[in-house]
């Protein structure tokens, strides 16, 4: 059997750069480590210096960067491969995403997603485990995601999810390994709700042979559902991504100075600022899922567990029973009604959340 350990979206600057201990606890840590290798989303580039990408600031895109030294959190993690297939990796242009690159492969930390042309873009990362190959591939949703530069036969950027070449990749990757896991960057952000888009998505990698898919993008958990053939998380959530502070016009920034953060204006939002900016996250967006799947019995088989990154960055797991059962509710609905019934129940789960203290009116 083997057992694959998912987290959702990183990003391990903000308030924590240059914090390399006590940012999470031990229990989630010796969770992680119980599985045979660990993978997730680095959403975001990496860089000293914010030489921020010319095209996201003419459209005043929200610029997501870390130092190089934070970078090590992936290894204290024991993270072994990781997504650049999102919008936030070329945030530090051509460079910035080559440097993160390189920083990755300094460290011994694998990568799929994105890369110089598409063949680089497209390369899967293959592992053998107990004897069984294992190809891990990543795409960006190329619609409803924001800007980001798409790789070409001769261009660097993003692993693009065009339908067709997608279920082409799977299948050829399919043929070559045992399994194949797809991480997958979609979805409508800050939202609890699957998309018909990301539904119809999914359904097709799976049909192609896809054995596990673990998505990311809307900061907010989503069903995980075992189908018969593979297991979908439809959303992880942050894992490890602090609040930070922002800067003209709405870019991550990093005083050098020490700076008191409670003499700054504070938003959860994501505004264009004039002045330098505490940024925090609404309390859903401090929830993420372990998820934890085993692939080798009669089908794929993934169990989750909630975990929440406190206003100092710490990172525990998280006893919730509101979300459990909105998540449950959920995941009974995905698995079992075709789509179109699901979206009109939908209707009666917001009254359900309302109830709940999920939603607001």
């Amino acid at each position: 059997m083997i057992k694959i350990a998912a987290v959702g979206d990183i990003m391990p600057g903000g308030i924590l750069a240059g914090v390399n201990d006590g940012y999470i606890s031990q229990e989630v840590l010796e969770v992680l480590r119980s599985a045979d290798i660990r993978v997730g989303t680095l959403e975001t580039a990496i860089g000293n210096e914010p030489n921020f990408n010319e095209e996201k600031m003419k459209r005043k895109g929200d610029v997501i960067y870390a130092k190089d030294e934070d970078l090590i959190k992936l290894k204290q993690l024991d993270i072994n491969i990781v997504s650049l297939a999102n919008n936030h990796f070329f945030d530090l242009g051509l460079n910035g995403a080559k440097h993160t690159i390189q920083i990755l492969d300094e460290l011994g930390i694998q990568h799929i997603g994105a890369g110089n042309n598409i063949q680089e873009a497209s390369a899967p990362v293959v592992k053998v485990i107990h004897d069984k190959k294992v190809a891990f591939l990543a795409f960006c949703d190329n619609e409803n995601i924001g800007w980001c530069p798409w790789a070409t036969e001769t261009e660097p950027g993003i692993n693009p999810m065009y339908d067709d070449y997608v279920v082409s990749e799977i299948k050829k990757y399919k043929q070559q390994c045992n399994y194949v896991v797809v991480l997958c960057h979609w979805g409508k952000e800050h939202t609890w709700v699957t998309t018909p888009r990301v539904y119809k998505k999914a359904k097709k990698m799976m049909k192609a042979g896809s054995d596990l898919i673990l998505g990311s993008h809307p900061h907010r958990v989503q069903p995980v559902v075992n189908y018969k053939d593979a297991s979908v998380a439809y959303s992880m959530g942050n894992f490890l991504f602090p609040d930070r502070l922002l800067t003209k016009p709405r870019s991550t920034y990093y005083p050098k100075d020490p700076i008191d953060f409670s003499s700054l204006p504070v938003t959860d939002g994501y505004p264009y600022v004039d002045c330098v900016t505490y940024k925090k996250w609404k309390p859903l967006g401090r929830v993420g899922l372990v998820v934890i799947s085993e692939l080798g019995g009669k089908s794929p088989s993934s169990s989750n567990r909630l975990t929440r990154e406190s206003e100092d960055g710490t990172i525990s797991f998280y006893n919730d029973k509101k979300i459990d059962s909105v998540l449950s509710h959920r995941t009974l609905l995905l698995r079992y009604c075709p789509y179109p019934i699901m979206v009109k129940m939908e209707n009666y789960s917001k009254v359900f959340l309302r109830k709940v203290g999920i939603r607001k009116k």
